[in-house]
């Protein structure tokens, strides 16, 4: 079968087919939650990435990066990876562009002059509240398929696992 021959529900049925017949007797309900969790998060991050955050001039990093220090306030480069699920090497890379794009500035810490804080300028609180703004309605048609009670059980599920989780990185 061609690879333009089936859709995404068949794809998710050929990999459980996969997994099925190749792994010895493995958790099918484990393997499709994490398969079709992946897959979902990855599918919307791309599509806000390239309908919202990418025709206002910033990344997908770059916008989790601004959102993290406009919820949180000015803090260190790696709370600002550890709380926006980023790499350090990602948020190093990401901050030079957004510093460039004056929308963060970066201080050294007065105790220790490797410790860099991450702060908003005017120009970035606006430029997070705009985006946002436009990944909300995103978010709206992403999720529009939810009943509220759905949204609201879905997300306490996932902060079950989320907040449970040993490593959070």
């Amino acid at each position: 079968m061609a690879s333009e021959d089936f859709d995404a529900r068949q794809f998710s049925e050929m990999a459980v087919s996969r997994v099925t017949n190749e792994l010895p007797h493995p958790d099918l309900k484990l393997f499709l939650l994490s398969f079709l969790f992946s897959r979902t998060s990855t599918q919307f991050a791309r599509h806000v990435e390239s309908h919202v955050h990418r025709p206002s001039g910033l990344t997908w990093a770059g916008f989790r990066i601004l959102f993290t220090v406009w919820v949180c306030g000015s803090m260190e480069s790696n709370r600002v990876a550890r709380f926006s699920g980023l790499s350090r090497a990602s948020v190093s890379s990401a901050l030079k562009t957004l510093e460039r794009d004056q929308l963060i500035t970066r201080k050294n810490g007065s105790d220790d002059r490797r410790v860099v804080f991450v702060g908003l300028t005017k120009k970035g609180k606006n430029a997070v509240k705009d985006a946002y703004i436009e990944q909300h309605k995103s978010e709206q048609d992403f999720y529009g398929v939810l009943t509220d009670q759905e949204k609201e059980t879905l997300t306490d599920l996932i902060e079950k696992i989320l907040f449970s989780s040993a490593d959070e990185t």
